[in-house]
């Protein structure tokens, strides 16, 4: 099960109105399909679930001009604040620091006046300019030619001292909104228990593994960080398939997603005749692990590999061994 979590349905049977009640008020940056159906379905046989009551909340909703009222937003992404933009409230003062924990900036937005906008000059935005022009062209940032003309609009006397006075700026007005669920079906964490989902006695239940926002997090107060729940997706993910794959091959060595790539970029002749050389087998001493390589490197090397890489050494092989060529 990898259905996601629950913070798209708030209709009146939903986990959400049943078991998270305080969250019913803030919009959501999840659609009708974070349904909870996979947390449902796994009840229904009898797992065991925990920390239901839990949804993350994002300070970087966006409230798109004319669409206050609508309960979806857009999430901005907080690569904006790591870029360096400002939150500010109705008096164009900051609040809180931009790179504490999402939790953190949403109590804050509690204690202050809104609506809120997160402001980002030109020259900041150069490192992300990519994402701030498709923000900007769809209406989620607008710009302002000076900090003086957002004060204007905003009819405040200026802004705070952080915001550059003559920079031209892009701004999204932001809200709280339900952004990701910690709570969900229990799973195993250790050896044969991984990736399985458990019943309400903490026993594994034959066949069924789950993954993603459909698990609770053993993690709960890590999960307000940034980045982090992508992260437990991804290593819950491959935590669950690992189990699945185990199950398969009856328990039997499961070939790493690592070593899967680098066989499939591999002349297929020599792998399957075991022909490869150390040299062949491991990497130079000055090339980088694929995981390090910058995007231009890794498209680059693709590029290499599509020309003179396994597609060349696969298609060359029959010939090689003496075969007719096709």
């Amino acid at each position: 099960l990898a259905t996601g979590g629950f913070a798209g349905d708030y209709g009146p049977g939903s986990i959400l109105a049943t078991m998270a009640k305080t969250y019913m008020g803030y919009p959501t940056t999840n659609d009708e399909r974070a349904s909870g159906d996979g947390v449902k379905l796994g009840k229904d046989i009898g797992a065991g679930t925990a920390n239901l009551d839990t949804v993350q909340l994002t300070p970087t909703a966006a409230v798109m001009q004319g669409q206050a009222d609508a309960q979806f937003k857009v999430v901005v992404s907080d690569a904006i604040s790591g870029a360096g933009a400002k939150l500010i409230d109705a008096n164009g003062k900051r609040f809180c620091e931009e790179l504490c924990s999402a939790q953190d900036r949403v109590e804050a937005m509690a204690t202050s006046k809104p609506p809120f906008r997160l402001v980002i000059t030109e020259e900041q935005a150069k490192s992300v300019e990519w994402l701030v022009n498709f923000y900007a062209q769809r209406k989620v940032m607008q710009t302002y030619s000076s900090a003086s003309a957002l004060a204007s609009e905003m009819r405040v006397k200026g802004l705070d001292p952080a915001i550059a006075p003559g920079a031209k700026l892009f701004v999204a007005t932001v809200t709280p909104a339900l952004y990701t669920c910690s709570g969900g079906l229990t799973t195993g964490w250790q050896q044969a228990q991984a990736g399985r989902v458990l019943n309400q006695s903490g026993k594994a239940i034959e066949g069924l593994f789950a993954a993603g926002e459909a698990t609770s997090t053993p993690f709960v107060k890590l999960w307000a960080v940034c980045g982090i729940p992508l992260l437990y997706a991804i290593y819950s993910g491959r935590m669950a398939g690992r189990a699945v794959a185990s199950g398969i091959t009856n328990g039997n060595a499961v070939q790493d997603l690592r070593d899967l790539i680098i066989s499939s970029i591999t002349s297929p002749a020599k792998v399957a005749q075991g022909e490869m050389s150390p040299s062949e087998a491991a990497p130079a001493a000055d090339e980088k692990p694929l995981e390090q390589l910058s995007m231009e490197e890794l498209v680059a090397k693709v590029k290499d590999l599509l020309a003179n890489g396994a597609v060349a050494g696969a298609a060359a092989a029959p010939a090689a061994a003496g075969e007719p060529s096709a």
